[in-house]
This record gives C-alpha cells, structure tokens and sequence, in this order.
C-alpha cells in the first residue's frame, strides 16, 4: 500500500479559559482559602478524519493534561481507559515498513505525559437512626505538569538529548514476533540498522493476528526527593488528612494491531464485557494468546538528568528541588483553596499577582469604597477573617470525623 502522509504539528500551547477572579485575590484570606477554584475544562470530543476517511478519536488520543507538548494524533486510534497506550489499527502500519518506521520516529521524538499529583482525603462518619456510615471526602486534589522538565533546550549537553529509537538492550526480555518474551543475547546486533530490521520482521510476518508496540520511559528522576518536598509543603498547612503523592506517567506506550478480525473485536469494550459476564473468556483469552504474535522491542528514552554515576547530577531543564521552589506557592494556594484539578502558568501568575497585592506582611489591601463608615466595616471583616483563618490553620485542617 502507498505510504501515508503525517503531518508533523508544531507544539502549541493548551489553554484553558479559568475564573478571572481566580487571578484578582487582594488579600491572603481570600488568596488562601475563600475562592472556589473551577476545574480546567477538558476539551471538546471531536471526530478528526484520517487520509482516506476514516475517523480517529481525537478526544481520547490528545493530552487530558496541561502540557505543550501535545503527541501527533495517529489515524484510527484509541486511548486506553488507564491513559498509557495509544492503539491504532491504521493498515499502512501493518502493510509497509516505510509508514511504519516513520510513525515512530516520529513519536519517539515526544516525551510520555509526566505529572505531578497530590491528593488529600478525610473520612467522615455520619450518623443514620440505626448505624453509622463513613464516606471518603477529597479536601484537594491537585495536578501539576512536568513534562517540559525532560525536554532539551539549545544548551542541554548531548548526552542528555533525545536519542530517538533505540533498542530494547542486551539482557532485557522482549517480544520478538512470538508468544512469549525472548532474553536478547550478548551477542545481538544492536546498531542503527535493528530498526528497520524489526519493522521489516513485522510487516513480514505470514501471521494475520500481530501487534507492534513502542515504549517511552523516563530515567534518573529523584521521586523520592520531590515526594519529601511535597509531602513537607502539605504539612506546612497543618493538614490532619491523608495525602496521596505519585507522579503518574501516560500516553507511555503505542500499540499498532494488524487489521484482522480478531484485533478488531478485541478493542470493542462491549463486547469484552459480554465474554466477562459469560464467562466466555475462559476460551478466548487462550485463543488470543495463541494466535497473537507480538514485537515490543523499540523504546525511547527521556533522561531527567544524567546518571548518578555521573558524579556532579546534571539536569536537563531543572532539578527537582528548583521546581519545587518555583511552584511552592501555587501549590500551597491550591491546596488551601482545595482545588481539584490543574494548575498551569496562568494560575501560577495569578498566585503571583495575589502575593504582590497582599503586601509583605500578607495582610493584603482593604479595598476602599470612598464611605468612611463601609471602608471601616471593610476592614474589620478583612481583620476577622484574616484571624479565623489563623485560627482554623494553629488547629489543623481535613482529620477524620
């Protein structure tokens, strides 16, 4: 088959339209605790039609996060509900290695969606005639994106840069084009030309029921370090809950499956759940096994920094602690105002322009109305609230009831 056109978009940056008041706090009370922050909307679902007509779910396959670096939509693709792999059963990825090697090259160029979450909960017990029964309350749930932190700039050294496709590596268990993982020997040609090989293996294959799959990964980022920062940053607020810290990574893996039958039924959710309730996949699942041929030999790799064998730690954008201290006063906002959501440059501007407004002392203005007597019932409400939030603060926040 003739090779498929990709376009190749440039990065844009995704924005969404937040509550301006957001940005317009004036004083700490209200830059803490007394503004509801909406949840960022997540765009639109649109059908995006692939070169000969077919439609591709836009809406599962971009980003559900606030990067820039938005991954080229593949045709007649799916995100998974776990958002770590992208499948797609375009038939020029199974028909021609030119279409294929170029699909990913083109995708090992861009980094796996990295994030930073922070989730705080508290139990609380209600009382019904009879019994009692506990609910889970999330006093804040908050996201924040690191992908641009694996992102070279003009100075990065090159061996911090993107290598592009590379091979699995001597030692590692894989796919090869059958059933079970292989060990790759020592002896094993690992050059430029593996790549092409291995799509050639692939599109080669007499097997009708295949799958290619890619995988990005990220190396030498310190969790443990980041986790301590942000887990200190939550105590600070004196929160008495119980916070959840993780850095999920997605859109990690892509996943080409040949045009047969069998691969098109098996992403059919529907018709997954109709063998689970029957207990059909009893029989299937062995089939599929049998049948299938898989390849996951190609990786791409995404360094946060060099190796610690590196010595002096060199970091490709910032290390963990400059991020932290860049974003601590965003995320403290966020977590005192109980946001559930994103927070992105615009709110970090935002927290910004709050903390200037609200004075070294945080006190912030009093707005003036011109009226002696309103300006003053102003500022001793502005007084009262200011003192109940360090009250509410000295007692701690979000335990168990």
């Amino acid at each position: 088959m003739g090779k498929p056109i990709h376009s190749k978009p440039t990065p844009g940056v995704y924005r969404d339209e937040p509550d301006r008041d957001d940005a317009a706090s004036t004083s700490s009370a209200v830059l803490m605790e007394d503004i509801g922050y909406p949840d960022a909307d997540l765009p639109a679902y649109e059908d995006v039609v692939g070169p000969t007509g077919h439609q591709q779910d836009t809406a599962d396959t971009q980003q559900d996060s606030q990067t820039y670096l938005t991954q080229p939509a593949l045709p007649a693709s799916r995100l998974s509900r776990d958002k770590t792999t992208v499948t797609t059963h375009w038939p020029d990825f199974s028909h021609c290695a030119s279409a294929l090697q170029e699909m990913l090259e083109e995708q090992a160029q861009y980094p796996p969606i990295f994030t930073a979450r922070i989730t705080g909960t508290h139990t609380e017990t209600v009382h019904t005639k009879d019994k009692k029964e506990k609910s889970t309350v999330i006093d804040f749930d908050v996201m924040l994106d690191m992908t641009h932190l694996l992102v070279p700039g003009p100075n990065t050294p090159n061996h911090l840069r993107i290598q592009g496709l590379l091979h699995a590596g001597v030692g590692n268990k894989v796919y090869q084009g059958q059933r079970t993982k292989e060990l790759i020997p020592d002896n094993a040609e690992l050059g430029s030309a593996i790549v092409g090989a291995v799509t050639d293996a692939y599109i080669s294959s007499p097997y009708p029921v295949r799958s290619f799959t890619f995988r990005r990964q990220i190396l030498y980022h310190d969790a443990a370090a980041l986790e301590n920062l942000l887990s200190s940053l939550v105590g600070s607020t004196n929160y008495r809950g119980h916070t959840k810290i993780s850095f999920p990574i997605t859109h990690n893996r892509v996943t080409v499956y040949s045009p047969c039958w069998q691969n098109k039924l098996r992403d059919k959710t529907w018709l997954r759940w109709i063998f689970y309730l029957t207990f059909l996949w009893i029989f299937t699942w062995p089939y599929l096994w049998f049948v299938t041929r898989r390849w996951e030999v190609l990786i791409s790799q995404f360094p946060y920094s060099c190796s610690p064998a590196c010595g002096n730690r060199k970091f490709v954008v910032k290390s963990e602690k400059a991020f932290f201290e860049e974003w601590r006063p965003s995320l403290r906002r966020a977590i005192l105002g109980k946001k559930q959501g994103w927070i992105d440059e615009e709110y970090k501007l935002g927290t910004e322009e709050a903390l200037r407004q609200a004075g070294p002392n945080g006190m912030g203005r009093t707005p003036s109305t011109g009226n002696a007597v309103a300006d003053g019932a102003l500022g001793f409400l502005h007084h009262a609230v200011t003192v109940g939030r360090d009250v509410a603060m000295a007692g701690g926040w979000g335990a168990d009831s």
